[in-house]
Formats: C-alpha cells, structure tokens, sequence
C-alpha cells in the first residue's frame, strides 16, 4: 500500500555536533522558529537581518563594522561614522540577537577632538575587547582590593566596567565604572558596590576601538586609539571621549603618531593581529593609493611622553615604499592580516588587501623596517567563467576574510552595480569562485511597501564587511537613509562549505515500516517572499536522505536531484534526510522548511490493488485482485506474501519474474484468465496467483506489492 512520512518541525531540536536520532539536529547557524502563522513556523538558516543607521534617533551614517561575539547568543556590531569629513567622529553600537535575528541599535560615542583640529575622515576601523579576570577581590564601598590582580601590569584602562562573582561576563548583573587604577591590587569605582568578602572572582571588561584617520591637514592624520570604553556608555548617547592629556590608560583619545610629525598621513585600511596579550598587541596601517606603506604600531605598548594624547610609543616600524601598485587601493578599511589555510599563503600570517584590480598579500615576515619587497603575490580579478562570460569590475575596494569557510569576501565600489565575491586566494590568475550580491535597486527604509523584503541590494553603493562565526555584516555604505543600512546574513551556511562547517539541518529518524519501495521526497519550503508585485526569489536548498546507519549516524549521505525521485533506493524500516542551503547568493534570502517526508510502498497490498474476494479462492489457493490505478503503461514485477494470519509468519513470498511457488495472470473481466503480461496496465483489470501448494489448516492472509 502506498503511504507517507512527515516531518514537521516542531519537536525538540539538538546541536548538530550531539547526534541524536530522535531530534531535529541544526547547526550553529540553523534556527527552527515557532511563530503565529504556518509561515512562521519553519527551520532554516537564521533569517536575514536588518538594522537602519540614518534612522535612529541620532542619523549617523555608518560604514565598517567590526564585530565582538560577547556571548552565544549576542554579538556587539560596531561602526565608525561615515559622514562627510569633519571635526570630531562617531562611533555606533548595536546589539545582534542571534536567536531572533534582530538588531537593536545601542548608541554611540563621539570622539571629541579639539586640540587636533582638521576635517577627518576614519579610512580604518577596528573594536579591541578584553575581559580580564586573574585573581580575586574584595570590595568595600568605593575601594577594590585585589589579589593576585596585576591590573596596572596588564595595562587595565580607567573607565573599564568591572562586576564581581564570576569571570564570565554574561553572568554579571551589575557592573561598576572604573574611576582610578591606583596600583596592580587597587582600582576605585565610581559608585559604591557595597561590601564584598575576600576572595571573590570578578572580571573587568573594556573596550578600545583604533581608527585610522587622514585629516584635511595632513599630519594631523595617523593612528588613533580610543582606551577606557565600557558598553554603558553607548546607551548614554553621544558621550564625549576627549583627548587625553598626558596619562597613559585613562579614557580618552591617543594619538599613536609615527613621529614628531606623523608621516602616516594617507591611511588605507587597518590590520589586526589575531594573537595579543595584555601588553602586546600588533595592528599594520596600510599607507598609499598608488605605492604602498605598511606602519606598525603595538596597541598595548606603554605610552610615554604623552602630550594631548600624543606619542610615539606605540610605533614600531615602517616599511619603505613599494613599487607601482597594479590598479589603484581605495582608502575604505581595506586590509586584514590573517592566516589562511589555503594557497599560496596557507598557514603563513600574512597582510591583504586590495587596489581596483588585484588582491595583494604580504607576508609578515617580509613586512620589514624600510623593506620595499614586502609585495608577495598578487591575485588577478577574473570572475568565474573568465572575462567573456563577466566583465571584471576593475572596482576591488575591500577585503574580509571568513575563516568559518577559509575564504576571502571581495567587496566592490557598488559603481553602476559591480559585484562582489567569495573565493579561495591563487596568485595563477585562476578565476575567483563565487560572485554575490545583485543591483535590485529596492532601498529598504522602513517606510517600504511592507509587502518588499529586505536584502542586501547593491544599490550602485559600496559594501563593508565584516565576518564573525559564520555571519556576514554587511554595511552599505551610503550616507542617506536610502543608501546606508546594515545586514546580518549567514553565508557561513552556504551548502558550498556544509562538509567541513556542518551548517546543515538533519532530520529525526522517521519511520518507514514494512517499506519495500520508495517513491518520492516531499518537501514544502519557502523560496519565494513577498507578493506578486513585490515579491522576489530567494535561495534553493538540496536535500540528503540515508536508510541505513541512522542509530549511530554511521551512514552515508545521497543526494536526492530536483525531480525528488528515491525508485532506485532501498528501503528500510525508516529513514533520515540532511539539508543544505544556499545564502551566498544574489539576495542572501535563505529557504524556510516547513515539513519533509518521503512517500513509499509498504509491504501491505499496493495501493494500485484493491483485494477481491470474489474472484478469490483459499480452497484452491487463488487469491485475486482488481487494478484501480495504472503503474504509468507498464507493470513492474510484483512480490506476493501470504503469511500465517494467526502468528504472523510467512508461509510463502514469490514474485512475477520468479514463478517459483505458484502462476500468475491476468484478466480484463475477471471471467476469462490470461497469461501475465506487463502491459496490461489497466484500470478495472484484475490479477491472480494461484499457490501450488498451502499448508493445511491454517488461515492465511495475502498481500501484493511491487518488488
């Protein structure tokens, strides 16, 4: 008999790493919602999500996020001011809820020059986060009394936050301003937290942001350094950080000049190193448009001879200047340094970044004092297909890298809606792998026709990136409210990379019993949003289904095609689907699965048969049934089995192409018999076997079904 399995993604779910049979298994960034509507209630990648900087209370247009997982569930997205070149600049926080997909805007400080006078421009941004627990506490009032501390050692900056009963600050539910570091065993809050006994944990959380600034006067630009921040203060609105005067690690604005008279002053994009400490932290300025310069700097260095927050300290070391570039490096938070683990700088630290036709790297180890040979290789833009299927967009301006995936993004200028990619680094002038992103040309402010939906539309404006465990921050860059917004999507999903990331959804095990065939994968998903008008495509998924090794997730995985047809599997007593989605793509609108299942043919009588018992006769071991659907014009071999109907045993199975046991026919009235034939696919024949022997007295029960 023909029947289904179905599921509907409602019941538990599990993390993918913890095999379970019984539960939906998602990766980390899979979600299974439960909402109001049937629409609403789906699995898939987290939803696409979107947040609008001109249009909070304060319209700040932004650019370059920088992004700190704080917790699980939460991830502080920060961005630096993106308005035309003035004075002082903003930096702007919002919250990334991971569970619901959703921005909450948080805030903003405001770096208050006034002794550094000159228009500037951030062409640079970086969030610099500690959370600093050694040791233990004891509190009395305003007074903090360490053990084994080492703050001022660790160069804590004043205007941290510290909360105390645990070193995990997601466990902290009252946090404390620091107003003075008096020594390496005592800090002062600015309020009383009451007394707090000896011995108590605590950690002490601050924020720094570097900024690479270029100034309408020239030497005023350079590297910035922003010490002393706490999350609180965004949620004030608009505080003013101030230079600092000539105090190391109190909150205000350093100026990390590379000498007397800043020489940095052409500032491109900033790298960071991955490793740091407390006192060493590593950051690479990239200098130049047409040549290029690479300045060092140590963000946790020492500063002495501070005068208005100025000082040479921190700086390292400068490159010389590089031969001519091949194309032209944009001046847009262009470079990271990183260590890929592929190509030509596979497990070599190495900095990126990018002019309007090449993606250079350079390898720290040649990033030299005064060296000029610090270029190592090159990669050509040729997009996939080579030049005749995609014209090269000849506007490369930044550069990510997503080590979810091992993979550069390569953002464009957006000019006349050029793309962006995803792709492995070659210096052999192979194509890039993948281009995302399309020019739909719909903005997506909130007073939108609500039946649009939002995605990133290239909409002739740059993006920046930045890529945190798997999700992509995408900001347009623009300045209006049409043209600046800011997006979180999970291409770290993408089915190109589910092997190695195990972004996957996998089903519970669902049962299939008596299955002797099956026919068909159903699966209702949502790949298109909106209405008609409005209305646009979103991404496909692909679907896996194994029979075998489900108990203890030993078994392969087959790829099911488009057409949804499993005849050629074998069946099992249940089975198991995996899915895969597709998010790097033109509109990043993942698919939303409903329900799953598979249609198969049990061993009961199939579904194109009813049984009957006139034409049959247990006496002389016929059993008869007549055809109420056709098999489609030819009938596949059939498998009879009569069991014992009081204990359930076989007594007999045989099949058409067989014959062992018994005869088969056919019949177009169910007077005149005839011998089999597979053609006869019709409704209202009917069909017979006759047993050539049954044991005697027993009661026996027939079923046909397709072998």
């Amino acid at each position: 008999m023909r029947t289904a399995v179905e599921h509907r993604f409602r019941g538990t779910t599990q993390a993918i790493s913890s095999y379970d049979k019984t539960k939906t298994l998602l990766g980390t960034l899979m979600q299974q919602r439960t909402g109001a509507t049937e629409l609403d209630k789906f699995a898939g990648p987290m939803p696409t999500a979107l947040a609008r900087p001109m249009e909070q209370s304060t319209a700040i247009a932004c650019a370059y996020p920088h992004v700190i997982p704080w917790s699980s569930t939460k991830h502080w997205v920060f961005l630096a001011e993106n308005s035309a070149a003035a004075l002082t600049r903003r930096i702007v926080m919002y919250e990334y809820d991971i569970p619901t997909s959703t921005f909450s805007w948080r805030g903003f400080i405001t770096m208050n020059f006034s002794a550094i006078t000159g228009n500037k421009t951030i062409r640079g941004f970086r969030a610099l986060y500690t959370a600093f627990s050694t040791g233990t506490v004891a509190v009395s009032g305003t007074a903090v009394t360490g053990s084994g501390t080492g703050w001022s050692t660790n160069r804590l900056a004043v205007g941290a936050r510290i909360g105390f009963g645990s070193t995990d600050p997601t466990q902290i539910s009252t946090w404390y301003e620091i107003s003075a570091i008096g020594s390496d065993t005592s800090i002062t809050l600015a309020a009383t937290a009451g007394t707090i006994s000896a011995g108590t944990s605590y950690v002490i959380e601050e924020l720094r942001f570097a900024a690479a600034i270029t100034n309408a006067t020239a030497t005023n630009g350079g590297l910035f350094l922003l010490k002393g921040i706490n999350y609180s203060l965004f949620a004030a609105i608009g505080t003013n950080i101030n230079e600092a005067a000539a105090t190391d690690n109190v909150r205000g604005i350093y100026w990390l000049a590379d000498a007397a008279t800043v020489t940095n002053t052409v500032a491109a994009g900033i790298g960071i190193d991955s490793t740091s400490s407390t006192t060493s932290h590593f950051c690479w300025v990239l200098d130049g448009t047409t040549t290029a310069k690479i300045f060092k700097y140590d963000l946790r260095a020492a500063l002495s001879g501070l005068s208005g927050g100025k000082s040479t300290s921190a700086f390292t070391f400068a490159t010389g200047t590089s031969g001519t570039l091949t194309g032209t490096a944009t001046q847009t938070n262009n470079g990271r340094i990183i260590t890929a683990s592929h190509g030509p700088g596979s497990g070599v630290k190495s900095f990126y970044f990018t002019t309007s036709t090449r993606i250079y790297r350079c390898a720290e180890s040649g990033i030299t004092n005064g060296s000029t040979t610090f270029l190592t290789d090159n990669m050509v833009e040729i997009p996939p297909g080579g030049t005749n299927t995609f014209a090269a967009t000849g506007a490369l301006q930044s550069v990510d890298y997503a080590d979810s995936i091992d993979s550069f993004i390569i953002m464009s200028s957006g000019a006349a809606g050029v793309r962006s990619y995803i792709t492995k680094y070659n210096a052999v002038s192979s194509a890039v792998d993948r281009i995302f992103l399309v020019d739909t040309k719909q903005i997506d402010q909130s007073t939108a026709d609500s039946n649009s939906v939002a995605h990133p539309s290239i909409g002739v404006t740059a993006f920046s990136v930045w890529s945190e465990a798997g999700v992509f921050y995408l900001c347009k860059n623009g300045t209006t409210a049409q043209t600046n917004m800011l997006y979180a999507v999970a291409c770290g999903a993408d089915w190109d990379y589910a092997a190695t990331t195990n972004q996957r959804i996998i089903t519970p095990e669902l049962s299939t019993p008596n299955a002797s065939k099956l026919y068909r994968l159903f699966c209702n998903y949502r790949d298109f949003y909106g209405n008609s008008a409005l209305g646009i495509t979103g991404d496909p998924l692909r679907v896996y289904y194994r029979t075998s090794g489900i108990n203890d997730n030993s078994g392969s995985w087959l790829l099911i095609d488009d057409s949804g047809d499993l005849s050629g599997a074998s069946p099992g007593s249940s089975i198991q689907f995996m899915i895969e989605f597709r998010t790097i793509s033109l509109t990043c609108l993942p698919a939303r699965v409903y329900n799953i299942g598979v249609i198969y043919e049990d061993n009961n009588t199939d579904s194109r048969y009813n049984p009957s018992v006139s034409k049959s006769n247990v006496s002389s071991r016929i059993f008869a049934w007549r055809q109420v659907a056709t098999w489609g014009g030819t009938i596949p071999d059939l498998t009879i089995k009569i069991t014992n109907a009081d204990n359930g045993t076989t007594v007999l199975t045989d099949t058409v192409a067989g014959s062992a046991n018994g005869t088969w026919q056919y019949s177009t009235d169910g007077t005149n018999w005839n011998s089999w034939s597979s053609s006869a696919d019709t409704i209202g024949n009917y069909i017979r076997y006759t047993a050539t022997s049954l044991p005697n007295s027993i009661p026996v029960r027939a079923v046909v079904y397709q072998s």
